[in-house]
């Protein structure tokens, strides 16, 4: 008998983004709910004079800013930086995607988060080096905050958009009128708060009352303020198959 059997697991990534995902867990057994709870938009276009060739590092937060960035710069640029930085296996995958494999020029870290990409030994040393932090509007500043002091000069650039599907709360209702689900998987604060902005009040209390899988520690805090008052399963990396090799080792215990 697969291991996820019964289970009804809601799917909130970005649209884009679920494939992988709901395919490993239905592999696995499980029925799959699609409900995406951000929608990912391209940003404005950059100054023109925005060049990234001119600076000695790029990092990028997410396999969204890989994609953002070369949809609006050069991409000549871009390939000719001295070094990238990337947070998680899939944000390297699009980065290769576009540039071919990197070598040695890619400074990656597990696990995937700010922390630990901060802890490798390329950007230990890094006064009066230009760096350039790609991601979404309004993300952490953790990266550029301890890169400045460690002396670095650090530019932001927002190539890509977070917003609120246009969704009415019906339509979660709809989704799961046949079974609601037995475990939601989320992968950013943002994601959580937009979850209770698409349901109405009653489905909102439903689903405080059943398991939640989030990618890091750092969530659950905000899992609790929003008033989740079931299992909070953490996520061995964000990484699709990450998330499926817990969700069916939390299936196992059941």
């Amino acid at each position: 008998m697969a291991v996820l059997q019964g289970q009804v697991i809601l799917n909130t990534r970005p649209a884009h983004q679920q494939a992988e995902l709901s395919a490993l867990l239905e592999q696995a057994g499980a029925r799959v709910l699609s409900f995406p709870v951000i929608e990912i938009r391209p940003a404005t276009k950059p100054p023109e004079a925005m060049d990234p060739s001119a600076y000695h590092i790029l990092l990028f937060v997410s396999r969204n800013a890989v994609d953002g960035a070369f949809n609006l710069l050069d991409r000549a640029g871009l390939a000719a930086v001295a070094r990238f930085g990337v947070i998680g296996t899939a944000t390297g995958a699009a980065l290769i995607e576009q540039i071919g494999d990197p070598g040695d020029r890619l400074i990656s870290s597990e696990p995937f988060n700010s922390e630990a990409l901060l802890a490798a030994d390329a950007l230990q040393q890094v006064a009066g080096k230009r760096v350039l932090i790609l991601r979404g509007q309004e993300g952490r500043n953790l990266l550029g905050d301890e890169l400045v002091a460690r002396g670095a000069r650090v530019d932001y650039l927002e190539v890509y958009r977070r917003v609120l599907p246009a969704r009415d709360p019906a339509a979660f209702d709809q989704l799961v009128e046949a079974a609601f689900p037995t475990l939601v998987i989320l992968t950013s604060n943002e994601g959580m708060t937009n979850l209770f902005q698409l349901v109405d009040a009653a489905a909102a209390e439903r689903l405080r009352q059943i398991p939640w899988l989030l990618i890091s520690e750092r969530m659950r805090e905000s899992a609790l303020k929003l008033g989740h008052n079931a299992p909070i399963i953490i996520a061995r990396s964000a990484s699709d198959s990450g998330i499926q090799q817990t969700v069916c080792a939390w299936a196992e215990q059941q």
